[in-house]
Protein backbone atom coordinates (compact mmCIF):
# COMPACT_ATOMS: atom_id res chain seq x y z
CA UNK A 1 0.00 0.00 0.00
CA UNK A 2 2.12 3.15 -1.16
CA UNK A 3 0.49 6.44 0.59
CA UNK A 4 1.76 9.91 -0.68
CA UNK A 5 0.82 13.65 0.88
CA UNK A 6 -0.49 15.85 -2.28
CA UNK A 7 -1.05 18.48 0.55
CA UNK A 8 -1.57 19.36 3.84
CA UNK A 9 -3.60 22.22 5.33
CA UNK A 10 -3.78 23.73 8.46
CA UNK A 11 -6.71 25.55 9.42
CA UNK A 12 -5.80 28.39 12.33
CA UNK A 13 -9.62 29.57 12.69
CA UNK A 14 -12.70 28.88 11.24
CA UNK A 15 -12.93 27.63 7.52
CA UNK A 16 -15.62 26.10 4.93
CA UNK A 17 -15.25 22.64 6.88
CA UNK A 18 -15.60 23.75 10.91
CA UNK A 19 -15.72 26.76 12.40
CA UNK A 20 -12.85 25.19 14.75
CA UNK A 21 -9.27 25.10 14.04
CA UNK A 22 -7.95 21.70 12.05
CA UNK A 23 -6.11 19.72 9.49
CA UNK A 24 -6.95 18.79 6.23
CA UNK A 25 -4.85 16.41 4.20
CA UNK A 26 -4.92 15.19 1.00
CA UNK A 27 -3.21 12.00 0.26
CA UNK A 28 -2.97 9.75 -3.05
CA UNK A 29 -2.65 5.85 -2.79
CA UNK A 30 -2.66 2.99 -4.82
CA UNK A 31 -5.52 1.25 -2.87
CA UNK A 32 -8.42 2.14 -0.39
CA UNK A 33 -6.26 2.83 2.97
CA UNK A 34 -9.51 4.49 5.18
CA UNK A 35 -9.44 1.73 7.44
CA UNK A 36 -5.20 1.83 8.10
CA UNK A 37 -5.50 5.30 8.41
CA UNK A 38 -8.38 5.74 10.82
CA UNK A 39 -7.07 3.28 13.17
CA UNK A 40 -3.52 4.93 12.97
CA UNK A 41 -4.86 8.27 13.52
CA UNK A 42 -6.52 7.74 16.18
CA UNK A 43 -3.56 5.97 18.13
CA UNK A 44 -1.13 8.62 17.35
CA UNK A 45 -3.76 11.03 18.67
CA UNK A 46 -3.80 9.41 22.19
CA UNK A 47 -0.04 8.74 21.85
CA UNK A 48 1.21 12.10 21.21
CA UNK A 49 -1.90 13.36 23.49
CA UNK A 50 -3.59 15.99 20.68
CA UNK A 51 -7.34 16.20 21.08
CA UNK A 52 -8.49 15.55 18.02
CA UNK A 53 -12.59 15.93 17.02
CA UNK A 54 -15.09 15.10 13.90
CA UNK A 55 -12.44 13.14 12.11
CA UNK A 56 -13.31 12.29 8.56
CA UNK A 57 -12.30 10.23 6.05
CA UNK A 58 -13.43 10.20 2.47
CA UNK A 59 -12.17 8.58 -0.57
CA UNK A 60 -12.88 8.48 -4.54
CA UNK A 61 -11.37 6.81 -7.32
CA UNK A 62 -9.93 7.82 -10.74
CA UNK A 63 -8.41 5.17 -12.42
CA UNK A 64 -6.24 3.58 -10.75
CA UNK A 65 -5.53 6.09 -8.14
CA UNK A 66 -7.15 6.56 -5.08
CA UNK A 67 -7.52 9.72 -3.12
CA UNK A 68 -8.22 10.54 0.16
CA UNK A 69 -9.38 13.37 2.66
CA UNK A 70 -8.52 13.54 5.89
CA UNK A 71 -10.18 16.00 8.10
CA UNK A 72 -10.00 16.42 12.09
CA UNK A 73 -10.40 19.45 14.00
CA UNK A 74 -7.65 19.99 17.09
CA UNK A 75 -6.80 23.30 18.97
CA UNK A 76 -3.07 22.52 17.23
CA UNK A 77 -3.08 22.14 13.71
CA UNK A 78 0.13 22.29 13.47
CA UNK A 79 0.92 19.74 15.45
CA UNK A 80 -1.71 17.73 13.88
CA UNK A 81 -0.21 18.11 10.11
CA UNK A 82 3.06 16.99 11.76
CA UNK A 83 1.11 13.72 13.05
CA UNK A 84 -0.51 13.25 9.68
CA UNK A 85 3.38 13.28 8.11
CA UNK A 86 4.69 10.62 10.70
CA UNK A 87 1.06 8.58 9.48
CA UNK A 88 1.91 8.26 5.76
CA UNK A 89 5.54 7.62 6.68
CA UNK A 90 4.39 4.88 9.28
CA UNK A 91 2.19 3.26 6.21
CA UNK A 92 4.80 3.84 3.90
CA UNK A 93 7.41 2.15 5.59
CA UNK A 94 4.82 -0.76 7.02
CA UNK A 95 4.26 -1.10 2.74
CA UNK A 96 8.05 -1.39 1.92
CA UNK A 97 8.77 -3.42 4.94
CA UNK A 98 10.73 -1.56 6.20
CA UNK A 99 11.30 -1.98 10.13
CA UNK A 100 13.71 0.40 10.73
CA UNK A 101 11.58 3.30 11.30
CA UNK A 102 11.25 4.17 14.97
CA UNK A 103 7.64 5.46 15.53
CA UNK A 104 7.68 5.19 19.17
CA UNK A 105 10.69 7.98 18.74
CA UNK A 106 8.74 10.18 16.51
CA UNK A 107 5.21 10.18 18.68
CA UNK A 108 7.52 10.88 21.53
CA UNK A 109 9.18 14.09 19.50
CA UNK A 110 5.62 14.98 18.53
CA UNK A 111 4.19 14.49 22.35
CA UNK A 112 7.06 17.27 23.78
CA UNK A 113 6.16 19.58 21.02
CA UNK A 114 2.51 19.25 22.23
CA UNK A 115 3.91 19.76 26.06
CA UNK A 116 5.93 22.54 24.99
CA UNK A 117 3.29 24.54 22.96
CA UNK A 118 0.23 23.79 25.28
CA UNK A 119 -1.02 26.62 27.37
CA UNK A 120 -0.95 26.76 31.27
CA UNK A 121 -4.60 24.94 32.70
CA UNK A 122 -5.16 29.15 34.00
CA UNK A 123 -4.83 30.55 30.46
CA UNK A 124 -7.37 27.65 29.06
CA UNK A 125 -9.60 28.34 32.01
CA UNK A 126 -9.32 32.08 31.45
CA UNK A 127 -9.77 31.48 27.28
CA UNK A 128 -12.72 29.44 28.18
CA UNK A 129 -14.44 31.83 30.19
CA UNK A 130 -14.40 34.61 27.61
CA UNK A 131 -16.06 32.46 25.47
CA UNK A 132 -18.38 31.69 27.61
CA UNK A 133 -18.66 35.16 27.87
CA UNK A 134 -19.09 35.87 23.99
CA UNK A 135 -15.16 37.44 24.28
CA UNK A 136 -13.11 36.65 21.57
CA UNK A 137 -9.14 35.60 21.88
CA UNK A 138 -6.50 33.47 20.56
CA UNK A 139 -2.99 32.79 20.75
CA UNK A 140 -0.69 36.05 19.39
CA UNK A 141 2.76 35.14 17.28
CA UNK A 142 4.14 36.57 19.92
CA UNK A 143 3.23 33.39 22.15
CA UNK A 144 0.57 36.24 24.45
CA UNK A 145 -3.15 35.51 24.68
CA UNK A 146 -5.14 38.41 22.85
CA UNK A 147 -8.89 38.81 24.68
CA UNK A 148 -11.11 40.77 23.32
CA UNK A 149 -10.29 43.31 19.91
CA UNK A 150 -8.82 46.77 19.95
CA UNK A 151 -9.12 49.10 22.06
CA UNK A 152 -11.91 46.53 24.00
CA UNK A 153 -8.74 43.71 24.08
CA UNK A 154 -5.79 42.92 27.06
CA UNK A 155 -3.21 40.51 26.65
CA UNK A 156 -2.24 37.77 28.86
CA UNK A 157 1.79 36.49 29.13
CA UNK A 158 1.22 33.09 29.64
CA UNK A 159 4.51 32.54 31.25
CA UNK A 160 3.39 34.27 33.93
CA UNK A 161 1.31 31.56 34.83
CA UNK A 162 4.46 28.63 34.51
CA UNK A 163 6.58 30.65 36.71
CA UNK A 164 4.12 31.92 39.74
CA UNK A 165 1.23 29.69 38.85
CA UNK A 166 -1.51 31.59 40.11
CA UNK A 167 -0.40 33.83 42.32
CA UNK A 168 -0.48 36.92 40.11
CA UNK A 169 -1.25 40.69 40.87
CA UNK A 170 -3.68 42.39 38.93
CA UNK A 171 -0.63 44.59 37.43
CA UNK A 172 0.77 41.85 35.98
CA UNK A 173 -1.68 41.46 33.10
CA UNK A 174 -3.68 45.08 33.36
CA UNK A 175 -6.85 43.56 35.35
CA UNK A 176 -13.13 41.03 36.44
CA UNK A 177 -14.92 37.90 38.08
CA UNK A 178 -16.79 34.91 36.98
CA UNK A 179 -18.12 31.45 37.65
CA UNK A 180 -16.15 29.78 35.25
CA UNK A 181 -12.35 30.47 36.28
CA UNK A 182 -11.73 30.19 39.97
CA UNK A 183 -12.39 33.70 41.39
CA UNK A 184 -8.70 34.55 41.97
CA UNK A 185 -8.16 34.06 38.30
CA UNK A 186 -11.39 35.49 36.60
CA UNK A 187 -9.95 38.70 38.44
CA UNK A 188 -7.59 39.07 36.58
CA UNK A 189 -9.49 40.15 33.68
CA UNK A 190 -11.83 43.41 33.25
CA UNK A 191 -14.46 41.56 31.75
CA UNK A 192 -16.73 44.99 32.13
CA UNK A 193 -14.72 46.61 29.64
CA UNK A 194 -13.18 43.34 26.98
CA UNK A 195 -15.22 42.66 23.90
CA UNK A 196 -15.03 43.17 20.27
CA UNK A 197 -14.90 46.71 18.59
CA UNK A 198 -16.72 47.19 15.50
CA UNK A 199 -14.42 44.82 12.83
CA UNK A 200 -15.47 45.47 9.31
CA UNK A 201 -14.03 42.11 7.02
CA UNK A 202 -13.99 42.13 3.40
CA UNK A 203 -13.47 39.55 0.95
CA UNK A 204 -12.73 38.72 -2.82
CA UNK A 205 -10.42 39.30 -5.25
CA UNK A 206 -9.14 42.47 -5.71
CA UNK A 207 -10.90 44.19 -2.80
CA UNK A 208 -7.96 46.27 -1.67
CA UNK A 209 -9.11 49.74 -3.30
CA UNK A 210 -12.23 49.17 -2.99
CA UNK A 211 -11.60 48.88 1.33
CA UNK A 212 -9.09 51.63 1.32
CA UNK A 213 -11.95 53.88 -0.56
CA UNK A 214 -14.74 52.10 2.06
CA UNK A 215 -11.56 52.96 5.18
CA UNK A 216 -11.16 56.96 4.11
CA UNK A 217 -14.59 57.90 4.22
CA UNK A 218 -15.34 55.89 7.22
CA UNK A 219 -12.47 57.77 9.01
CA UNK A 220 -13.96 61.41 7.76
CA UNK A 221 -16.65 59.89 10.41
CA UNK A 222 -15.03 58.01 12.88
CA UNK A 223 -11.65 57.97 14.72
CA UNK A 224 -9.11 55.22 15.73
CA UNK A 225 -10.00 53.02 12.43
CA UNK A 226 -7.17 50.01 12.08
CA UNK A 227 -6.89 48.69 8.97
CA UNK A 228 -5.17 46.07 6.67
CA UNK A 229 -5.35 45.65 3.34
CA UNK A 230 -4.85 42.34 1.11
CA UNK A 231 -4.30 41.15 4.86
CA UNK A 232 -2.47 37.41 5.62
CA UNK A 233 -3.62 35.83 8.42
CA UNK A 234 -1.05 36.99 11.05
CA UNK A 235 -1.12 40.48 9.47
CA UNK A 236 -5.05 40.63 10.27
CA UNK A 237 -4.60 39.19 13.90
CA UNK A 238 -1.62 41.79 14.34
CA UNK A 239 -4.65 44.31 13.72
CA UNK A 240 -7.09 43.48 15.78
CA UNK A 241 -4.30 43.52 18.98
CA UNK A 242 -4.17 47.28 18.26
CA UNK A 243 -4.98 48.49 21.34
CA UNK A 244 -5.73 52.10 20.19
CA UNK A 245 -8.28 50.44 17.53
CA UNK A 246 -11.86 51.76 18.20
CA UNK A 247 -13.00 50.15 14.99
CA UNK A 248 -11.03 47.22 12.51
CA UNK A 249 -11.54 46.78 8.83
CA UNK A 250 -9.31 44.17 7.44
CA UNK A 251 -9.18 43.20 3.63
CA UNK A 252 -8.28 39.72 3.69
CA UNK A 253 -6.01 38.33 1.11
CA UNK A 254 -8.12 35.40 -0.80
CA UNK A 255 -5.17 32.81 -0.45
CA UNK A 256 -4.88 32.72 3.16
CA UNK A 257 -8.48 33.00 3.73
CA UNK A 258 -8.63 29.85 1.19
CA UNK A 259 -5.85 27.64 3.16
CA UNK A 260 -5.41 29.19 6.61
CA UNK A 261 -9.44 29.58 7.23
CA UNK A 262 -10.77 33.24 8.87
CA UNK A 263 -8.61 35.17 11.67
CA UNK A 264 -11.34 35.90 13.12
CA UNK A 265 -14.03 34.74 15.69
CA UNK A 266 -16.86 37.41 15.33
CA UNK A 267 -17.70 40.32 13.33
CA UNK A 268 -20.13 43.46 13.01
CA UNK A 269 -20.48 43.68 8.88
CA UNK A 270 -18.93 40.64 5.98
CA UNK A 271 -18.36 41.33 2.18
CA UNK A 272 -18.17 39.01 -0.43
CA UNK A 273 -17.87 41.50 -2.99
CA UNK A 274 -16.24 38.70 -5.97
CA UNK A 275 -14.43 35.62 -6.73
CA UNK A 276 -11.04 35.26 -8.32
CA UNK A 277 -11.17 32.69 -10.76
CA UNK A 278 -7.88 31.70 -10.72
CA UNK A 279 -8.80 30.19 -7.19
CA UNK A 280 -11.43 28.52 -8.19
CA UNK A 281 -9.94 25.09 -9.34
CA UNK A 282 -7.47 24.93 -6.01
CA UNK A 283 -10.89 25.51 -3.90
CA UNK A 284 -12.11 22.55 -5.39
CA UNK A 285 -15.18 24.63 -7.77
CA UNK A 286 -17.02 28.18 -7.55
CA UNK A 287 -19.54 27.26 -5.42
CA UNK A 288 -16.22 25.94 -2.59
CA UNK A 289 -14.50 29.06 -2.85
CA UNK A 290 -18.14 31.12 -2.65
CA UNK A 291 -18.58 29.25 0.99
CA UNK A 292 -14.51 29.69 1.81
CA UNK A 293 -14.34 33.33 0.85
CA UNK A 294 -17.60 33.85 2.58
CA UNK A 295 -17.11 32.29 5.74
CA UNK A 296 -17.08 35.61 7.55
CA UNK A 297 -20.58 35.73 6.77
CA UNK A 298 -21.34 32.50 9.37
CA UNK A 299 -19.46 35.19 11.91
CA UNK A 300 -21.55 37.95 11.77
CA UNK A 301 -23.42 39.17 14.39
CA UNK A 302 -27.77 38.87 14.50
CA UNK A 303 -27.08 42.70 14.72
CA UNK A 304 -24.96 43.40 12.01
CA UNK A 305 -24.73 43.13 8.27
CA UNK A 306 -23.49 41.52 5.72
CA UNK A 307 -23.05 42.89 1.89
CA UNK A 308 -23.43 39.69 -1.19
CA UNK A 309 -22.34 40.38 -4.65
CA UNK A 310 -25.92 39.02 -6.52
CA UNK A 311 -24.37 39.09 -9.38
CA UNK A 312 -22.37 36.25 -8.54
CA UNK A 313 -25.19 33.23 -8.29
CA UNK A 314 -22.24 31.16 -5.92
CA UNK A 315 -22.36 34.20 -4.06
CA UNK A 316 -26.10 34.75 -3.70
CA UNK A 317 -26.36 30.97 -2.61
CA UNK A 318 -24.76 31.91 0.48
CA UNK A 319 -27.67 34.81 1.70
CA UNK A 320 -29.61 31.74 3.11
CA UNK A 321 -26.91 30.83 5.63
CA UNK A 322 -26.46 34.99 7.20
CA UNK A 323 -27.12 35.03 10.26
CA UNK A 324 -27.66 38.65 10.20
CA UNK A 325 -29.55 41.41 7.89
CA UNK A 326 -28.35 41.29 4.00
CA UNK A 327 -27.57 44.25 1.74
CA UNK A 328 -27.87 43.10 -1.50
CA UNK A 329 -25.33 44.22 -4.29
CA UNK A 330 -25.85 44.18 -8.49
CA UNK A 331 -24.97 45.76 -11.28
CA UNK A 332 -29.31 46.21 -12.48
CA UNK A 333 -32.06 46.88 -10.09
CA UNK A 334 -33.81 44.45 -12.43
CA UNK A 335 -32.25 41.35 -10.69
CA UNK A 336 -34.44 39.11 -9.56
CA UNK A 337 -32.53 38.38 -6.17
CA UNK A 338 -32.48 42.49 -5.71
CA UNK A 339 -36.74 42.44 -6.46
CA UNK A 340 -37.57 40.29 -4.01
CA UNK A 341 -35.18 41.03 -1.41
CA UNK A 342 -36.43 44.75 -1.49
CA UNK A 343 -39.86 43.22 -1.32
CA UNK A 344 -39.41 42.05 2.00
CA UNK A 345 -38.06 45.10 2.84
CA UNK A 346 -34.84 44.48 2.77
CA UNK A 347 -31.64 46.82 1.55
CA UNK A 348 -30.12 47.13 -2.10
CA UNK A 349 -27.58 49.19 -3.93
CA UNK A 350 -27.46 48.86 -7.89
CA UNK A 351 -26.83 51.20 -10.95
CA UNK A 352 -28.92 53.62 -12.77
CA UNK A 353 -28.14 54.87 -15.69
CA UNK A 354 -25.49 57.98 -14.39
CA UNK A 355 -26.70 57.52 -10.47
CA UNK A 356 -26.07 54.83 -7.64
CA UNK A 357 -29.63 53.89 -6.09
CA UNK A 358 -30.02 52.83 -2.12
CA UNK A 359 -32.86 51.23 -1.84
CA UNK A 360 -34.69 50.15 1.44
CA UNK A 361 -37.94 48.29 0.32
CA UNK A 362 -39.57 50.59 -1.71
CA UNK A 363 -37.90 53.57 -0.76
CA UNK A 364 -34.53 54.70 -3.22
CA UNK A 365 -32.04 57.37 -2.71
CA UNK A 366 -30.45 58.59 -5.62
CA UNK A 367 -26.53 58.86 -5.58
CA UNK A 368 -25.17 61.02 -8.35
CA UNK A 369 -21.90 59.50 -9.58
CA UNK A 370 -19.44 61.66 -11.13
CA UNK A 371 -17.86 60.79 -14.88
CA UNK A 372 -14.38 60.25 -13.30
CA UNK A 373 -15.51 57.60 -10.71
CA UNK A 374 -15.50 54.01 -11.18
CA UNK A 375 -19.23 53.08 -10.71
CA UNK A 376 -19.08 49.43 -9.47
CA UNK A 377 -15.93 50.96 -7.09
CA UNK A 378 -18.72 53.35 -5.77
CA UNK A 379 -21.09 51.75 -5.56
CA UNK A 380 -19.41 48.95 -2.96
CA UNK A 381 -17.93 51.35 -1.20
CA UNK A 382 -21.91 53.24 -0.13
CA UNK A 383 -22.71 49.24 0.66
CA UNK A 384 -19.83 49.12 3.16
CA UNK A 385 -20.20 52.25 4.46
CA UNK A 386 -24.10 51.84 4.75
CA UNK A 387 -23.98 48.50 6.03
CA UNK A 388 -21.49 49.90 8.57
CA UNK A 389 -23.94 53.01 9.80
CA UNK A 390 -26.67 50.46 10.13
CA UNK A 391 -25.30 48.18 12.39
CA UNK A 392 -22.91 50.48 14.11
CA UNK A 393 -26.48 52.46 14.73
CA UNK A 394 -28.15 49.24 17.08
Amino acid sequence: MSVEIVRITTFDGPHRFDPRPGVLARLRADRDCSAALRAVLKDAAQRVGLVIGHPHIESRSTGDTIWHDVFFVTPMPAIGAEMVRHIVALLGAQHAGDDTMDADSLLWDLQKKRRAAALPLQVLQLMAEASARGVPAFVRRDGFVQVGYGARGNAIDPALFRERGTALREADVGIGASPFARPALSALLPWDRLGAVPVVVVSGGATSATTAAFVSRLRQRRSSVAAALTASFDTARDCLTDPAAGAIVLDLDPVDLLWRGLPVEQCMVSALLDLPEELESEAGGRDDLARALGVALLVTSPGGRAVLNADHPAILALAGYAPCPLVLIARSGDHPALRAHRAAGGSALFLRRTAAVLARGTSETLIPLSPDEDPWKTLAVTALYFAFMEADAR
